[in-house]
């Protein structure tokens, strides 16, 4: 599923185009930035991180909802409040499906700059 494709595919008015995907580092590089998430985290896919292998059970080793936090930039166990209820599956969801909180956070300084600036 890593691996690169390019597929012929058909526009609705039957014009053919190639459609291609270049390879996804298997596993993932633990020493570069990571890649972006997906609301399909923790899924069998394409997109899912794979960060190596489960010495102890043998299998490959995906993400943690911790692990998938953290990439985003929120606290420890931010999905996991009582009060928020959430199922494993429902946690991957909200770390694909949410912005970087530093990126929110460097943005809103440089908005809160110009709208003071305008005063």
């Amino acid at each position: 599923m890593k691996g690169s494709k390019k597929l012929k595919r058909k526009k609705p008015n039957g014009e053919t185009y190639c459609y291609s995907e270049g390879s996804i580092a298997f596993p993932d590089q633990l020493d570069a930035p990571a890649r972006t998430m997906l609301t399909s985290e923790s899924t069998t896919n394409r997109s899912s991180h794979i960060i190596g292998v489960d010495e102890e059970k043998d299998v490959y080793r995906t993400l943690t909802p911790v692990e998938a936090e953290r990439i985003q930039m929120f606290p420890d166990n931010w999905t996991n409040i009582e009060s928020k209820a959430m199922t494993e599956r429902r946690r991957y969801f909200m770390m694909g499906n949410a912005l970087v909180v530093g990126i929110v956070e460097r943005l809103g300084k440089y908005l809160e700059k110009i709208v003071e600036a305008e005063d």
